[in-house]
């Protein structure tokens, strides 16, 4: 079936693609703690800063989670299907949250940024909206901004929107 055969018209990419995706964390996105050279998914500089976090919180995880999947795929808009918008929309969708680490029955989001920036915010807000959405399993309590600096302005922005900067 090509883009324009699809039902309603639009792109059959989201519905192909997305049932072939685990949203949340699973056994594919479960990294070992001791080994941050396999955290699938993150830069060196992410991983890094993650690894920083992690040596610094009192009780260790019970999992660790990189490059977690939520939050499905886009429709491509009808007259720019190709094969190349639809490798595109694959590599970029769904979006993926950097870490989640589970304490018990909780989960934490993290956003790890080795320079604060404001778009983290956004990023993590909107994961925490796709995390309730896509794994309703997986009771999210804590969003995490994981930086290497982050001025005051910043720190006040995050947390009036709830979200806990750990500066490492």
């Amino acid at each position: 079936m090509s883009d324009r055969d699809s039902p309603g018209g639009g792109s059959d990419v989201a519905a192909a693609v997305a049932a072939t995706i685990v949203f949340g964390p699973s056994e594919k996105t479960r990294r070992r703690l001791d080994d941050e050279y396999r955290w699938a998914g993150l830069s060196a500089n992410d991983s890094a800063v993650l690894s920083s976090f992690l040596k610094q919180i009192e009780v260790p995880p019970d999992e660790l989670h990189t490059f977690v999947p939520v939050g499905g795929l886009i429709a491509i808009p009808r007259g720019y299907e190709s094969e190349s918008m639809e490798r595109m929309v694959e590599h970029l969708y769904p979006r993926r949250v950097d870490a989640a680490l589970r304490f018990g029955d909780a989960w934490w989001i993290l956003e790890c940024k080795p320079a604060s920036r404001m778009a983290g915010l956004g990023q993590l807000l909107s994961y925490y909206y796709w995390w309730c959405r896509d794994c309703p399993r997986c009771t999210c309590t804590r969003l995490v901004l994981v930086c290497e600096d982050c001025d005051d302005d910043e720190c006040q922005a995050y947390a009036a929107a709830g979200v806990d900067v750990a500066v490492v």
